[in-house]
């Protein structure tokens, strides 16, 4: 747990996190979109998704 909250306390740690979690937000929903009665789920993904790619522009402006 130690190892993860320095991992996490780099701007390049939490970036990263952020990556990944957007894009696993991104494969759910490619998996899930073809399948009936997922749309709650899938438009939570989207919302969440979107979320995070802003906030991941949103720190990259605030580096610059």
């Amino acid at each position: 747990m130690d190892a993860f909250t320095r991992f996490t306390n780099q701007a390049q740690g939490r970036d990263r996190l952020f990556r990944a979690t957007q894009y696993t937000c991104m494969l759910l929903r490619y998996l899930l979109e073809p399948k009936a009665g997922k749309e709650k789920v899938v438009m939570k993904l989207k919302k969440l998704e979107s979320s995070v790619s802003t906030g991941r522009k949103y720190k990259i402006d605030l580096c610059l």
